[in-house]
């Protein structure tokens, strides 16, 4: 907390500059104090601002609530409706003198997600900087998503600056529209134009990897 509270390395630690740094330090020198709202609601990222949980009705939010886990880099494990303050933390802080967030959450974070998912199927939207938080094994049907954009020539580029929004509407289809078998996920089309690729696409036992191509 006090190298993200803007005591001494807030601007190592942040990546932020002027009045953007200044603003992150107020959020989070009020961490503490700071009021609650639900991780889905306190959240204003690109996927959870595709995905519009407060437009879904009682039960499509129930089943939110139920079924999504929130990777945080600075909370940990979230619930949508656990209550959380705001704050100011880049998914690959570095902390002075402490090493990162991921080698701090690592032991705790891959046995919990064992436990929650195992005999499940699991559809996993991490970050390529998240994703090595967790080693499934091979008691959970694993479907990873990625999304890519093709290169002049030929080959693929990771759309990672808009990975949240395409993870937020492919979500929105597993929440509304139940679909929620990887095959039937094929002929689903990214509102950015992404369509499913059986070339770069993958299907071992208890393992998928859908990648979806503009």
């Amino acid at each position: 907390m006090s190298a993200i509270n803007g005591q001494g390395h807030a601007r190592e630690v942040l990546r932020l500059e002027g009045e953007r740094l200044e603003e992150a330090r107020r959020v989070n020198l009020s961490f503490k104090r700071g009021a609650l709202m639900p991780a889905f609601e306190r959240e204003r990222g690109p996927l959870f601002s595709t995905l519009e949980p407060s437009r879904l009705d009682e039960a499509k939010r129930r089943l939110l609530q139920e079924e999504l886990v929130i990777v945080c880099p600075l909370l940990g494990l979230l619930s949508p409706s656990d209550m959380v303050p705001e704050y100011r933390c880049p998914v690959g802080a570095q902390i002075p003198g402490w090493r990162s967030l991921h080698h701090h959450w690592k032991p705790t974070v891959g046995p919990i997600l064992d436990r929650l998912c195992r005999g499940r199927r699991v559809f996993s939207f991490l970050p390529a900087r998240l994703r090595a938080l967790w080693t499934p094994r091979m008691s959970q049907e694993v479907v990873t998503v990625q999304f890519a954009t093709r290169k002049p020539d030929g080959g693929l580029r990771a759309s990672n600056a808009g990975a949240g929004r395409l993870a937020g509407a492919m979500i929105k289809s597993l929440i509304v529209d139940r679909q929620i078998d990887p095959a039937d996920l094929q002929d689903w089309i990214s509102p950015a134009g992404h369509r499913y690729s059986a070339v770069h696409s993958d299907h071992r036992e208890g393992s998928w990897k859908l990648v979806y191509v503009k």
